[in-house]
């Protein structure tokens, strides 16, 4: 894991030396046909603040439907790792939100959540976010992503900041239907995702789970599932998508159908024994892989919360 970790360090610095010096040749070329506009793209739907949470600053997008407000607000999708994921975000609500009869896509306003700097994903700070205290002794477990300081334990530090710092700031500013927030999070992100369904029952309506890290601390959460989903309250109702890969890691065949059977086997406890409010679907995404898989269903994921109260699984 640490090996792995310094040969991501080693990539980034040699993207970033690399794309200083395309950067300063774009700047010196001057004159032709290719007429500079500037940096960045004008995306005015796209509102961004900064807002301190229990484990430092974090940068927030906010994206509002193409769309009148609805009665009681824009029902909102909380999406972790927002800046690697906002720009899926915005092509899929400016493409299809607009046309809800065509795509079966309601008025979603999407809250993006991430981090400072330049970088897509914090590998650090998302650990120490979306994972619980641990109690596995395996190395793997404690040094998160390959690097010792890469430590989990802040989960429920960070489920209080989004339900109660993040959630009253933005309710002061957007007309949201807080009573219809989904939380969406991918790997780590997955994982806390299926911990908030589990710990904070009725925190958000709707909870999505793209490629679950359920293998984390030799597998607490899926051992755990049985109990406390048989203890959620009767009435509790909303959605669960669970979607994984079918490759998940390449060429690791093994490892695929572990993680897909930890996929199928949550969903099956869902079923079984979870609350019948609960409309739950789990996919298996064929030909992609743990990068892709976000994206890949999020269209799918944006018409499962906005869909009729049935259940359904694939």
């Amino acid at each position: 894991m640490l090996l792995r970790y310094l040969h991501e360090v080693g990539r980034t610095v040699t993207r970033r030396v690399q794309h200083r010096a395309i950067g300063r040749r774009v700047a010196r070329l001057a004159g032709d046909a290719l007429e500079p506009l500037g940096p960045g793209l004008p995306f005015g739907e796209v509102q961004r603040f900064a807002i301190e949470g229990p484990g430092g600053r974090h940068t927030i997008y906010v994206v509002l439907p193409p769309v009148p407000v609805p009665a009681g607000g824009y029902p909102c999708l909380y999406l972790l790792d927002g800046d690697a994921w906002i720009g899926t975000a915005l092509d899929a609500l400016r493409a299809q939100a607009r046309f809800p009869g065509h795509s079966g896509v309601g008025p979603v306003a999407v809250v993006a959540i991430g981090y400072p700097g330049p970088e897509p994903v914090d590998l650090g700070r998302r650990a120490r976010d979306f994972l619980p205290p641990h109690v596995s002794a395996r190395l793997r477990d404690r040094f998160m992503q390959g690097a010792p300081w890469h430590q989990p334990g802040g989960a429920a530090n960070f489920l209080d900041f989004l339900t109660g710092p993040l959630s009253a700031a933005l309710a002061r500013r957007y007309p949201l239907d807080m009573a219809r927030r989904a939380l969406c999070g991918h790997s780590f992100g997955g994982y806390f995702a299926l911990y908030a369904l589990l710990e904070r029952p009725g925190a958000f309506r709707s909870h999505a789970a793209i490629s679950p890290s359920l293998w984390w601390d030799g597998e607490s959460l899926i051992r755990s599932a049985p109990e406390r989903i048989a203890g959620l309250p009767a009435a509790l109702a909303g959605e669960v998508l669970i979607a994984v890969a079918e490759f998940e890691m390449a060429g690791q065949d093994d490892i695929n159908r572990m993680l897909i059977g930890h996929a199928r086997r949550f969903d099956e406890v869902l079923a079984a024994s979870g609350p019948k409010g609960l409309r739950r679907r789990c996919l298996v995404l064929a030909g992609e892989n743990h990068q892709s898989a976000l994206t890949a269903v999020f269209s799918e994921m944006l018409r499962f919360l906005s869909g009729p109260a049935e259940e359904t699984e694939t």
